[in-house]
């Protein structure tokens, strides 16, 4: 990608500097995928001004040569010519029938979206080649392109999972400080699926200590399928190499002491939690989302390959 002259922070985006590259493909490879299923994924920013301390995409700017702390939420990467990359890459038949998932590293709708208008070019795309495809996102502003998800969402499979780990507001100002407010979420699935466009969950990531708790994921499952979700993905954090300094350092500063040294001494030196934990709380979701009629993501996704 060829890097074009910087453009200088906007008093929208205070402290903020855009990178503006032109990127040569936009789809990257999910080695070994089989067909039908999820096969390539697309970025089209690097960095996210939404700030999620546990972010595992901090890694990604240490090779852009910035730190993967703040550098992450004030240097953002966009890939400006994104639509007429992937509008070339679709015409050639590449993506065959293995899905798209878009937003899987940086959020394709954060605020820089607004500014850019990225997004739109890409739905288009996706449409025209009747290219099925994923959105993962934690932002409301998803509801400005609701009418091109209806369109897709007649013309090819399409699902929109929202990221949203706790329905608690100090879980959200403490962990993803810049993301749209757990219920600003819950609302976007609901105009989703008013529209016609199926919309899961991603329930991630679930913070040991301070999202856990068996009532809180009770609560956030219920609320997820009241506003019509039709699929949840449980997925427990876990920090990458270059997320955990800046997620430690930020937990000693904004939480209160006590949690701050659980989630120090989990983390301190492993990524994840116990293996058994992780199934607890992940059965705990699934049993819960079922009495809902809630199919796990996995069987979500093979009913809908069936003829």
């Amino acid at each position: 990608m060829a890097p074009l002259p910087e453009v200088p922070p906007s008093p929208d985006f205070r402290g903020v500097t855009f990178h503006e590259i032109q990127a040569r493909t936009l789809l990257n490879r999910m080695p070994g995928s089989p067909p039908g299923r999820m096969g390539w994924t697309l970025n089209p920013y690097r960095g996210c001004s939404h700030a999620c301390t546990y972010c595992f995409a901090r890694d990604g700017h240490d090779h852009l040569g910035h730190d993967t702390g703040a550098d992450f939420h004030t240097h953002l990467y966009v890939k400006t010519n994104a639509p007429t990359v992937l509008r070339r890459e679709l015409r050639t038949g590449k993506t065959g029938d293995r899905w798209v998932m878009v937003g899987t590293s940086t959020d394709c709708y954060q605020r820089a979206e607004g500014r850019y208008q990225l997004m739109p070019g890409i739905l288009r795309a996706f449409i025209d080649y009747r290219v099925p495809f994923t959105t993962t996102t934690k932002s409301a502003l998803l509801r400005r392109d609701i009418n091109l998800y209806a369109e897709a969402a007649r013309m090819t499979d399409v699902l929109v999972m929202t990221s949203l780990g706790s329905l608690d507001d100090r879980v959200w100002h403490a962990f993803e400080p810049a993301a749209s407010p757990p219920r600003a979420r819950l609302e976007t699935i609901r105009a989703l699926r008013d529209a016609g466009v199926p919309a899961g969950v991603l329930i991630a990531p679930v913070i040991p200590h301070a999202a856990d708790h068996p009532a809180a994921l009770d609560a956030l499952v219920d609320a997820c399928a009241e506003a019509g979700a039709v699929t949840v993905f449980p997925d427990v954090m876990r920090l990458s190499p270059g997320a955990r300094a800046w997620f430690l350092g930020q937990a000693a500063r904004t939480l209160p002491p006590r949690l701050h040294q659980r989630l120090a001494a989990d983390y301190a030196d492993r990524r994840a939690m116990p293996q058994e934990y992780i199934r607890q709380v992940t059965e705990h979701i699934h049993a819960r989302a079922a009495h809902h009629g809630m199919p796990a993501w996995e069987d979500y996704m093979k009913d809908l390959r069936m003829p």
